[in-house]
């Protein structure tokens, strides 16, 4: 079984936890005066863990957040000019605290997070009875996963949204969440849905689900994902 996003997120961090606690340890004095730094060839090791970290802490907390902002705040003059132990030990710490924050459930997208997983899950059935062509059943199975999306990222952004699935895309194209032709794809999505549900099984085909459970697949990645803005 794939690992969850947030377990893979997880061990994602203890991992550079470790890496920053190595490459604290590569300073060293300069042959020419007694000050120590880490230096030469172990500055790429410096760099690549840095680039490593930040990618990591803005794709799952996001830019705006406060494991990000004070990330950035370690860094006051940007990461090549840090060289020294003493400034790298302070990032492993934020690390920590994000690794704790995140495994303990304290995060506001970390329910986003955990939608994406569910989701995800209910869309493999989907896919798998695609294969097998009960289209009809994956139809239906499709339509629930988008609606709860649309009903997630509704509550997330504190949108009024209405009863229907349909209310729900309206809602969040008015709202700004997306644009118009996002909002042209989720309701040509949602039509095979209901078209399902309501036992007009030839308005729709075999390709046009298999087209649709890559969209629905694509727009669960985009505003589920780690790093997502849904939540902010």
């Amino acid at each position: 079984m794939a690992k969850s996003d947030t377990a893979r997120i997880a061990e994602r961090l203890r991992g550079l936890v470790e890496e920053g606690k190595k490459v604290a340890s590569l300073e060293k004095a300069s042959p020419y005066s007694s000050v120590e730094y880490i230096q030469d060839k172990d500055k790429v090791h410096l760099q690549a863990w840095l680039s490593k970290t930040m990618n990591i802490v803005e794709a799952t907390f996001g830019p705006d957040s406060p494991q990000y902002r004070h990330l950035r705040e370690l860094m006051p003059n940007g990461p090549y000019h840090i060289g020294h132990s003493f400034e790298v030990y302070p990032i492993v710490g934020m690390l920590t605290g994000a690794l704790d924050d995140l495994e303990n459930g304290f995060l506001r997208n970390q329910d986003m997070l955990i939608s994406a997983e569910v989701f995800d899950n209910v869309l493999d059935q989907a896919a798998e009875l695609t294969r097998l062509r009960y289209k009809d059943p994956a139809a239906v199975l499709l339509r629930v996963v988008l609606e709860g999306a649309l009903q997630r990222l509704c509550a997330a952004r504190n949108v009024d949204s209405g009863k229907t699935a349909s209310h729900l895309n309206d809602a969040l194209k008015d709202h700004g969440v997306y644009a118009q032709p996002q909002w042209r794809l989720i309701q040509s999505w949602l039509d095979i849905g209901n078209a399902a549900a309501h036992g007009k099984f030839d308005d729709y085909s075999q390709d046009d689900l298999s087209n649709a459970l890559q969209g629905v697949t694509q727009f669960l990645a985009l505003y589920f994902g780690p790093g997502n803005r849904a939540a902010v």
